[in-house]
């Protein structure tokens, strides 16, 4: 979890633990009774938000069941100050007791520079799921463009990998192929391209998947990988 957006899930924790709802004001004014339900809702709203992108989701899910907010704030504070908010109390300390120091300049200094032009803001905001995405996204992109001044046509995803990197006929040469060390590494790395954008880029891209920071590392460099061995095409 990054310095930044720590500190500001702190203070919405601590802005939401001391939400106090005067009821008399709240049941007696249908005006003030609107005020606090949009006030607290946008709260429970951005709340919702960093459990998605920190993999909380069933901590979200819970916050998401409470809105919208129609004369229910009592109800909703009860939810989320007895149950969410000790929870998630419960998830930071873990992260903090468990977090891997964040990467060094060494470590972005060694990423392709488009991957890392990417994926490093991303990354340090404490978005790593949209950090992965961005780094295959540009994978793809790089060898579609490519692909599309030498062949003339469009082409995505693994189908594209397949077609581009063929050791039978590629438009993307990797390796010489009239040996068989040569085909292998043609066909091997036509098979980690095509299995990249079917196992990483598509789930991340449609399921809304959330890896750690870990896991984040590891597959942004192996984005960087793919477009390092791209470059070294022959």
């Amino acid at each position: 979890m990054s310095k930044v957006r720590s500190e500001a899930l702190s203070n919405l924790l601590e802005e939401l633990e001391g939400f106090e709802l005067n009821l008399n004001q709240y049941y007696d004014d249908a005006e003030p009774q609107s005020i606090i339900d949009s006030h607290l809702s946008g709260k429970l709203e951005a709340l919702a938000h960093y459990c998605q992108a920190f993999g909380w989701s069933e901590l979200a899910e819970t916050i998401d069941k409470q809105l919208p907010l129609r004369c229910s704030a009592q109800e909703t504070l009860s939810v989320i100050q007895g149950y969410v908010l000790p929870e998630i109390r419960h998830l930071v300390e873990q992260v903090d007791v468990d977090s891997e120091p964040a990467p060094t300049d060494w470590f972005w200094n060694f990423v392709h520079p488009r991957v890392k032009a990417l994926a490093q803001p991303r990354f340090e905001a404490g978005f790593f799921g949209d950090a992965v995405e961005a780094s295959f996204k540009e994978v793809n992109d790089s060898i579609k463009r490519f692909f599309a001044e030498s062949e003339g046509r469009e082409a995505d995803g693994a189908g594209l990998m397949n077609t581009a990197f063929s050791p039978n006929n590629p438009v993307i040469k990797l390796a010489e192929l009239d040996s068989e060390t040569g085909r292998n590494i043609q066909q091997g790395y036509m098979q980690i391209f095509a299995g990249a954008m079917t196992g990483i880029r598509n789930p991340k891209a449609h399921g809304n998947l959330n890896p750690d920071s870990r896991k984040a590392l590891h597959l942004i460099a192996l984005a960087s990988l793919l477009m390092c061995k791209t470059d070294e095409r022959i």
